[in-house]
């Protein structure tokens, strides 16, 4: 009676013993669909078998021979902007030919800058446009918000404002039209900004920008140190109207009690010469400029006649060890079609994210997903037959913002993402040159 006990307490571990080499047996196959509710394996050694790491995505390098045109030769030197619009009407030539016009004419030249954190402040932009204004003419720091946080930044003008409510990108509970910039103010009780420029170089026009009224509204002004009351546009969605015109301003005082005026901004410019607008807006992966109405863009565009539209995103759009970005893609796709909708036949630049570290085992190297931005962000270029530059390469490639920060001239701050001013000099003078020579190079090779 005892052996048989024995046995039949044996028989339920053998039945598991055989079950589990059964499993074991199955896990080095794949069964036909359809077996065991559609799934084609059985593994119970899943959680003990070395994981192999997931392979990174490859982004195909893209090499500078895309064309449009059998003679057309995109510059070997890929620190230069490559212009891959040359045979559409939103190629660079034409803004080279407006620059060119621009100090032999006499004629006005304007830019629209549009960007993050990483132009805000306007200290990059500012060395762009003091370098072009000096080569082809024009002074003025061109339109300006009603205010900002980074105003202090500001290298040409000291401003000072107060009693406006902000409505912006992140909040405009009443979806208020958006300006370029991503605002729009309208004051409470009384909403005002004061202007005296830093420098000597002294622009002779100041315009403010508005929409539509509820009524007839007025501004009081008080223009070295002369008052007057000035009647506002209104007739339009945008409307500009001119508040001095005299040379030079050596301090403004804008100041109004009608609530019920929507304000973009101002603009202090001269009749001549090249103006670049700094349109930035931090945090922004390009998305939130989708917020823009074509109106605004077409209102905007009647009265400034931009020559050339820059797009600058990526610090806020790479992710961590992140390599596919196809939403960035769809975003900046759509971006470009809205801007050529708004501004028409305007030449477009995208220039590539910048170079920014990510702390990898103790140490700060190169964020892994920025090649594969910039790489993407040339590919967008392309596909939209607009012109591309390449910062992060021209800046100095893997590793830069790390000496940047850690070397012996100190050129970035400690997030290992944003310049100092140093670093905005040095890359606003590495944009100059490189549109200058870009400038050189494609009006000397023979295009047919």
């Amino acid at each position: 009676m005892m052996n048989n006990k024995e046995n039949k307490i044996w028989q339920p571990l053998m039945l598991v013993g055989y079950a589990l080499m059964l499993f074991i047996f199955l896990s080095f196959f794949k069964l036909p669909t359809g077996i065991l509710n559609g799934h084609q394996t059985i593994d119970i050694l899943a959680d003990v078998r070395r994981i192999k790491p997931k392979p990174k995505a490859v982004i195909p390098i893209i090499k500078d021979t895309f064309t449009f045109s059998k003679n057309l030769t995109i510059p070997k030197d890929s620190t230069l902007i490559a212009d891959y619009g040359f045979d559409t009407s939103y190629s660079l030539k034409y803004f080279y030919q407006k620059l060119d016009s621009a100090k032999l004419a006499r004629r006005k030249v304007r830019i629209a800058y549009f960007g993050d954190s990483f132009i805000e402040g306007d200290e990059i932009t500012d060395e762009i446009r003091l370098q072009l204004q000096n080569l082809f003419g024009g002074n003025g720091i061109g339109f300006l918000p009603m205010q900002s946080s980074v105003a202090a930044l500001y290298t040409q003008l000291k401003m000072s404002s107060a009693g406006w409510i902000d409505y912006n990108f992140r909040e405009n509970q009443y979806k208020f039209p958006l300006g370029l910039s991503g605002h729009l103010f309208y004051p409470y009780s009384s909403g005002e900004v004061e202007l005296v420029p830093k420098t000597n170089h002294l622009p002779t026009n100041l315009k403010i920008y508005t929409g539509k009224p509820g009524k007839s509204v007025v501004v009081y002004t008080r223009i070295n140190g002369g008052s007057q009351t000035v009647n506002i546009a209104s007739g339009n969605q945008i409307n500009e109207t001119s508040l001095a015109k005299t040379s030079p301003i050596s301090s403004a005082k804008i100041t109004t009690t009608n609530e019920d005026i929507p304000v973009y901004g101002l603009s202090m410019d001269g009749d001549n010469g090249v103006y670049l607008d700094n349109y930035s807006f931090r945090g922004n992966t390009c998305l939130l400029t989708l917020q823009v109405p074509k109106e605004v863009m077409t209102g905007f565009n009647h009265y400034l006649k931009y020559d050339l539209v820059i797009i600058h995103y990526g610090i806020n759009a790479v992710e961590h060890d992140k390599y596919d970005y196809d939403w960035f893609e769809t975003g900046m796709n759509k971006l470009i079609k809205n801007i050529r909708n708004g501004f028409g036949n305007v030449p477009i630049l995208i220039v590539s994210t910048s170079d920014m570290a990510y702390k990898y085992d103790g140490k700060y190297s190169t964020e892994k997903g920025v090649p594969y931005m910039v790489d993407l962000q040339k590919k967008i270029a392309q596909y939209n037959k607009v012109a591309f530059w390449n910062l992060y390469e021209s800046m100095g490639g893997e590793g830069t913002i790390v000496n940047w920060v850690e070397g012996d001239s100190v050129l970035a701050n400690k997030d290992y993402i944003h310049v100092n001013s140093r670093g905005a000099k040095k890359v606003g003078d590495l944009f100059f040159n490189k549109l200058i020579a870009s400038k050189n190079y494609y009006q000397q090779t023979k295009h047919h």
